[in-house]
């Protein structure tokens, strides 16, 4: 057909200047078909809604509209132009009283029967961002002119229509914001091309996007602007509602039936929906949302059952990304950010493995759709950069999806040969026959899977999911100084071969691979080859409980154990005492409330015996079972809440403790946030070793948006204790999605502590994911396995008056205890006069009330675990008198004297102590050791520089060092040091203990040495037992004797 060579420049396009008293906005072009087209324009005054129209600029025809009431006194008018031919260009201008528009144009769409090709634009998020004209500059120099530039000059005759996945506008309820932020900002594309958008949450149920935009009426009744359908060309798009109030079973039963008639619609070879909220988003996971899970679902099953493709574009979260389902002819694609700030990359991201491309950028997706005997699609994004990159159109991603897409050829198994032995079982290669498609396509994934069982692959030991490119977060990336980009994280595009590692020793495996083109096709799977492992390097794994397995290292410290070296056996676990043990299997379930679900017996709010669940910080409202802190079936929970991961708590048994917000807050609620605790009863830890106590607990933590979890401890009545707090924000204290994990967690115990009660918090969430736990033990070593060497909390000390801090008596010393020493030579103030704080040039001791006080606190007041008498080390208050740094750094020894070490058995000492530790600067510090008289060694070293041995602020925590007291060792000594250090803040330590286990101790009565301990060491000698290797030497002989002669004579006092 001869095309209309119209030139539509942005200067022709503005309203003439007596028009701007009465056309307010418009017109815009909206839902549209080969045989019509409506059109609406706002007036500021009630006016006829008139539009002449014709196919050529003289017009001829005329039709009159409705309109309805707008605000002070103006009106939106909506006039649909009726009995058009199809493919065929119109012009038209609106006219309401004496003022008409300019003369505009618009191309109706070709009939389906045409098969003919077509493009459409798609971008989300427009509303209000950083850069004000982005928008602006998004529809202008971005659509509009790569439409222009790649196609054609004619609007009207190179893009169909647009679609808009929501956030029109920052919001929807602000009646002026729809003219500067959207319409005015549009004008030049939507008077030339129709427009179809979604709600998103920032315009969710207010009534200006409805009166504002004519869509299709198709929808369920009640409901029919929320969710919709447009057939065009040999595609079906969808419009549906992702908004809190919509995401109800109604619209995915109007989804199953609209989907089911295009699976047998002849015409139709695509389906595309447009929604708002992201099923999954990996730059910004709290927008994920689980309703859209369920149209993802359908979705995917429709394209399984048809063969048709498709696709759900989105926005909500402010960056492009894109991604295939895995088993599925089905995109996923974020088609935002139109003006909203970019989404940069920061460490609460994840990447996803459905995803394949995803850039922090404005643009927008270019859809170009061929029908006929080939029927398919080419997917372009543009990108327009950001706050730090500058791009004009440039092509981002680009692929092309066909209906009738030929499968890739079926690979081969290469590599190992089949039933190669003795392969080394930590890392296996896997190699297969080179790609081959007949259609061009080129290799986009591969998957391989093992098995142990010969031709069963229904539950492999391993399936491994990998693609040639994966555009996701820089290493590292906290925003937008360092996440504003993002980097190929394969390394080897090479997708024909597989590394296996970490395989289970003498086993035979077998493995299976298929390939998948760039047109989503798999192959068929490939013949099945095997091989044999060799031994696995293990060794022994001990766990709290007191269980032991032979693993390999790091299988063993991430399933929460402690590793004991290769080759080492069982036996040489330490033997722990369990205190306390809670599975919460004992409580009484019954039958849901609010949620569905079968069974009578999988939820109560009634918690254990002793415990306590504190639910007063949340609002009134809510789904009733997740009200606070409850309990549950861990099946039943995943189940009624549509999973979302909640399955994969597979530690979880019986019954599990659950704090879910997300679910809580899907029914009608009271404003404010999920404040809850669930407190236990009260421990008995006496027969613990302070120093050993460990809470461990089953954990499966979701976060997402401002959601906290707190784990605290209270020892004997006194203050909490922070063991844990976990944020779902970047910072120091973030805690990443681990949805199935062991967590062991020192107990910070004081030494002679007797009982201890716990309380987990989870805070300030709102519709924000989970936290559920379950297995809870708290356990440690003997206290009567460990002698104390030493014990020192500064409270002996006779305190005196303060010198340059403000007058107070009693407060403050630079004597240290007996035998120890404080060495302020590296303290460049010492001795010169308007200097330096005297009572801060080098380590001190004072009250810990009167030092938080008299330093204005700035964090010192955290320092919980400490009472009465500290030892400080505080440059920051140091340098409050003159200028003391610019004489050189702050170094200061603190040193302990000689410790008897002489009853100890080798490898045994410990030391822990409570410390508070602020860093700045180039601030360090070291905990060091000699024997002796010996070199020193360190055992500690803390820096406040970013390395590998930085120490962010902790200003309670409980240090537990292991000291490898080395073999007849009679003396040690202990060195704390602070240096390098300027105005840097502080380190303050309190309550120091060293214990040791008793060489001598062998006859299991805790200390008291006889003729019973003499008899159990020879008969440990005699059998080679680990115990009796008294100089963990590996080897028995006449020194392990002689250790433990003088060790019993020396007794174990």
């Amino acid at each position: 057909m001869l095309r209309v060579n119209l030139i539509i420049a942005a200067t022709s396009l503005m309203v003439t200047p007596a028009l701007a008293q009465s056309i307010r906005l418009g017109p815009v072009l909206q839902e549209h078909s080969p045989d019509h087209m409506w059109v609406m324009w706002e007036t500021t005054s009630n006016t006829p809604s008139i539009i002449e129209y014709g196919t050529s600029p003289a017009l001829g025809q005329s039709v009159m509209g409705a309109s309805g009431a707008s605000q002070g006194g103006a009106r939106i008018h909506h006039t649909r132009i009726s009995n058009l031919d199809p493919d065929t260009v119109y012009y038209y201008r609106v006219g309401s009283g004496g003022a008409m528009s300019d003369v505009l144009t618009f191309r109706t769409p070709q009939r389906t029967e045409d098969e003919g090709a077509f493009r459409f634009a798609a971008l989300s998020d427009t509303q209000g961002g950083p850069i004000s004209d982005m928008h602006t500059q998004t529809i202008n120099d971005g659509i509009i002119k790569f439409v222009q530039e790649n196609f054609g000059p004619n609007l009207h005759d190179e893009l169909d229509f647009v679609i808009q996945p929501g956030d029109l506008v920052s919001t929807g309820s602000d009646y002026q914001q729809w003219k500067d932020q959207y319409f005015d900002e549009t004008q030049n594309l939507y008077q030339h091309v129709p427009i179809y958008p979604v709600p998103g949450n920032h315009e969710q149920d207010t009534h200006w996007f409805f009166d504002y935009f004519k869509l299709p009426d198709n929808g369920t009744p009640g409901y029919e602007e929320h969710w919709w359908y447009k057939d065009h060309g040999n595609i079906r798009l969808i419009g549906l509602d992702s908004n809190t109030n919509y995401r109800i079973q109604p619209q995915l039963d109007w989804l199953d039936a609209v989907l089911a008639d295009a699976a047998t619609n002849n015409d139709i070879d695509f389906v595309f929906a447009q929604l708002h909220h992201p099923h999954l988003s990996g730059i910004w996971t709290p927008g994920n949302t689980a309703y859209t899970g369920q149209v993802v679902e359908r979705m995917e099953a429709f394209s399984n059952a048809t063969g048709k493709p498709s696709i759900h574009f989105f926005g909500h979260t402010h960056a492009y990304e894109r991604g295939q389902s895995k088993d599925h002819n089905h995109l996923w694609v974020n088609v935002a950010a139109g003006e909203g700030g970019i989404d940069y990359w920061d460490q609460s991201d994840v990447d996803y493995d459905e995803f394949q491309r995803v850039f922090p950028e404005w643009g927008f997706v270019m859809m170009e759709v061929e029908a006929g005997d080939d029927p398919q699609f080419r997917l372009r994004r543009i990108n327009r950069g950001n706050n730090v990159i500058d791009r004009d159109n440039e092509v981002m991603d680009d692929i092309t999806i066909r209906r009738y897409n030929a499968p890739p050829a079926t690979p081969a198994p290469v590599a190992p040969a089949p039933g190669t032995i003795e392969l080394d079982p930590d890392l296996v290669h896997l190699a297969a026959s080179a790609f081959s498609d007949l259609d061009g396509g080129t290799h986009l994934e591969s998957e391989f899977q093992l098995t142990t069982v010969a031709g069963d692959y229904s539950d492999p030991v391993k399936s491994e999911w990998i693609r040639f490119e994966n555009w996701a977060a820089p290493e590292g990336a906290t925003g937008q100084a360092d996440g504003y980009y993002s980097v190929n994280t394969v390394e080897d595009p090479d997708i024909s071969k597989v590394d296996m590692e970490l395989l289970e020793g003498n086993t035979t495996y077998f493995w299976r691979v298929r390939y998948r083109d760039s047109g989503l096709g798999w192959s068929e799977w490939s013949s099945e080859s095997s091989f044999t492992t060799g031994p696995a390097p293990t060794g022994a794994c001990c766990y709290l409980y007191g269980i032991c397995n032979q693993k390999r290292e790091s299988v063993c410290i991430a399933d929460g154990g402690e590793w004991l070296g290769l080759n080492t056996d069982c036996n040489d676990c330490a033997e722990v005492v369990v205190a306390f043990t809670e599975n919460f299997d004992s409580v009484p379930l019954g039958p849901g409330v609010d949620e569905g679900g079968t069974g009578d017996q999988v939820w109560t709010s009634t918690a254990p015996g002793g415990w306590l669940v504190d639910r007063s910080g949340v609002p009134a409202g809510g789904v009733t079972e997740w009200r606070g802190w409850n309990f549950a079936a861990p099946e039943w929970w995943a189940d009624v809440t549509g999973d979302q991961g909640r399955s994969g708590f597979t530690q979880a048994s019986g019954a599990a403790a659950i704090a879910d917000p997300d679910e809580w807050d899907d029914a009608a609620r009271d404003p404010g946030t999920f404040n809850s605790w669930l407190e236990s009863p009260t421990i008995d830890v006496s027969m613990l070793e302070p120093s050993s106590a460990k809470l461990a607990f089953s954990s499966s933590w979701r976060p997402e948006v401002n959601q906290r979890a707190m784990i605290t401890a209270s020892f004997d009545g006194g203050t909490e204790i922070v063991l844990a707090d976990w944020q779902s924000q970047s910072g120091e204290n973030f805690k990443p999605e681990a949805i199935n994990e062991m967590v062991v967690l020192d107990l910070a115990m004081p030494q002679g502590a007797q009982q201890v009660e716990l309380r987990f918090g989870l805070l300030d969430a709102e519709n924000n994911w989970w936290w559920a736990i379950d297995n809870i033990v708290v356990v440690g070593e003997a206290a009567g396995d460990r002698i104390t060497l030493m014990s020192e909390g500064f409270e002996s000390l006779p305190l005196g008056s303060s010198i340059d801090e403000p007058a107070a008596d009693g407060v403050w010393t630079e004597t240290p205890p007996a035998g120890w020493e404080v060495d302020d030579s590296g303290v460049p103030s010492v001795g010169i006069a308007g200097q330096g704080v005297t009572e801060w040039e080098g380590w001190a001791f004072a009250d810990r009330d009167w030092w938080v006080d008299v330093a204005a606190d700035q964090g010192r007041s955290e320092f919980v675990s400490a009472n009465g008498t500290i030892a400080i080390a505080d440059p920051d208050e140091w340098d409050d008198l003159g200028d003391p740094e610019a004489l050189g750094p702050f170094n200061a020894m603190l040193r302990t004297g000689p410790i008897s070490v002489a009853s100890a058995r080798a490898q045994s000492v410990r030391v822990s102590f409570d410390s508070s530790w602020r860093p700045e600067d180039s601030q360090r510090v070291q905990v060091r050791v000699s024997f002796d008289a010996g070199p020193q060694s360190v055992l500690l070293d803390w820096q406040s520089i970013e390395g590998d041995q930085y120490h962010p602020d902790m200003t309670n925590e409980r240090v537990v060092l292991d000291v490898p007291n080395p073999a007849g060792a009679m003396a040690m000594e202990l060195e704390f040091a602070m240096l390098d250090a300027a105005n840097d803040w502080w380190w303050a330590i309190d309550n120091l203990y060293i214990t040791a286990t008793c060489a001598a101790e062998f006859g299991g009565d805790s200390g008291a040495l006889n003729f019973f301990d003499v008899s159990a060491f020879l008969v440990a000698y005699q059998d080679h037992a680990p115990e009796a290797d008294l100089n963990a030497d590996a080897a028995f002989n006449f020194f392990d004797v002689q250790i433990f002669l003088q060790a019993f004579l020396n007794g174990c006092a």
